[in-house]
C-alpha cells in the first residue's frame, strides 16, 4: 500500500465514524468497480478514487439501515392544551372494539388490552413513545422483537374528556397495516364529563358474584374517576386487585391487595393501610365491556366509597 492510499484510507475510517472495514473489502469493492469500468483504468489516482468510492458506497448503506431507529428517538413533550391532566387511562373505541390506554407525562404510552397488563406492563407488548405536533399525534412504537412502526393522526378535542382521533397512518418495516381506524378516546381517570358520562350496557339478566373471576377486569365508578381492577389468582384464591382515581393504576395505585368473594357472595378487599373492605349484595349483568355490576358497602375503613351505600360500577376492560 503507497503512503496516499494509507492516508486516504485512514481519513475515510474517520469519516466513517464507526463503520468497520477490512483491506480486503476495499479490495473486493476496488475490483468490482473496475470490472465496471473497464480494463484501461489504471494507476495509482484510479485505485483512490476506486477505494473512495467503495467506502462511501458503503456508508450510504449502513445509514439507510440505521434511518428508523433515528426516526424513533423517543421525544418527551410538555403536555399540550387539550389533552388534559396526566397521567390518565383512557377508555379508546373503534369500530374493531375497545382498549384502555395509559397515557404519562415522560412522553409514553401503553395499550391496555387485558387486565393483566395493569398488573404487569411487560405484558403489553409495545413500547410507545408519542408528542404532539400541532392538531397530529405522532407515535413512535417498539415491539418485543425490536420492530418499529409510526403512527401519525390528525386529533381534536370535542368537550373535556373526549379526544377524536382521526384515521392513522402507520409507516414503518413493523407495522401490522398500513392504517388504523378512527378512536374515539374518552379520559376515566382522573375524572373528566366524558368519563363521567360513559354509557353503560344493562346486558344481561342480573346475576350474584360468588366467584372472583366474576370480577376480572377493569371497573369504573360510575359518576367518577375510580378504577378497579382484579385479575383471579390462577391456582390460587381470590383475585389480586388495584384502587385508583388519578391515571397510574398500572404504576403507582393508591390502593392494592387481596381480594376475596365468599360462597354467600361478601367481598373482601385486604390492604396494608387500613381494616378489610367489605362489600355485599353484588350482582352482575356479564361480563362484556360496558356491562354493570352493583353492590353495597358494608364496611368503608379506608373511605374509598364515600360513605355512599350501593354503588354501580361499569366494565371499560
Amino acid at each position: 500500500m503507497t503512503v496516499d492510499e494509507r492516508t486516504l484510507r485512514e481519513s475515510l475510517a474517520t469519516y466513517a465514524n464507526g463503520v468497520v472495514m477490512t483491506s480486503s473489502d476495499v479490495d473486493r469493492m476496488q475490483t468490482d468497480l473496475q470490472k465496471r469500468l473497464g480494463p484501461k483504468r489504471n494507476g495509482t489516482r484510479t485505485r483512490l478514487l476506486l477505494a473512495a468510492a467503495a467506502v462511501l458506497l458503503l456508508i450510504a448503506a449502513v445509514a439507510g439501515g440505521t434511518l428508523w431507529l433515528r426516526r424513533t428517538e423517543p421525544i418527551i413533550p410538555a403536555t399540550p392544551q387539550g389533552v388534559g391532566p396526566l397521567p390518565a387511562i383512557t377508555f379508546d373505541e373503534d369500530a374493531t372494539g375497545s382498549n384502555l390506554v395509559s397515557i404519562r407525562p415522560d412522553g409514553t404510552m401503553s395499550r391496555l388490552v387485558d387486565q393483566q397488563n395493569i398488573f404487569d406492563l411487560a405484558t403489553a407488548g409495545w413500547t410507545h413513545h408519542w408528542r404532539i405536533d400541532g392538531a397530529t399525534l405522532v407515535r413512535d412504537s417498539v415491539g418485543p422483537q425490536g420492530e418499529v412502526c409510526r403512527g401519525t393522526v390528525p386529533w381534536a378535542v370535542e368537550s373535556d374528556g373526549v379526544i377524536r382521533y382521526d384515521t392513522t397512518v402507520l409507516e414503518g418495516p413493523g407495522c401490522p397495516s398500513a392504517s388504523e381506524p378512527p378512536t374515539l378516546s374518552t379520559r376515566l381517570s382522573p375524572a373528566s364529563e366524558g368519563g363521567r358520562q360513559l354509557r353503560s350496557d344493562a346486558g344481561s339478566q342480573a346475576r350474584p358474584v360468588i366467584d372472583a373471576v366474576q370480577l376480572n377486569g377493569v371497573w369504573l365508578l360510575q359518576g367518577s374517576g375510580l378504577l378497579l381492577a382484579s385479575d383471579e389468582i390462577r391456582g390460587g384464591v381470590g383475585a389480586k386487585y388495584r384502587l385508583d382515581d388519578d391515571g397510574d393504576i398500572d404504576i403507582a395505585p393508591d390502593a392494592k391487595g387481596r381480594l376475596t368473594v365468599s360462597p354467600e357472595g361478601r367481598i373482601t378487599l385486604t390492604s396494608d393501610g387500613c381494616a378489610d373492605t367489605t362489600l355485599s349484595n353484588v350482582v352482575s349483568t356479564g361480563t362484556d365491556t360496558r356491562s354493570t355490576m352493583t353492590m353495597t358497602v358494608t364496611s368503608d375503613p379506608c373511605v374509598w366509597f364515600s360513605g355512599s351505600g350501593v354503588l354501580t360500577w361499569i366494565k371499560v376492560l
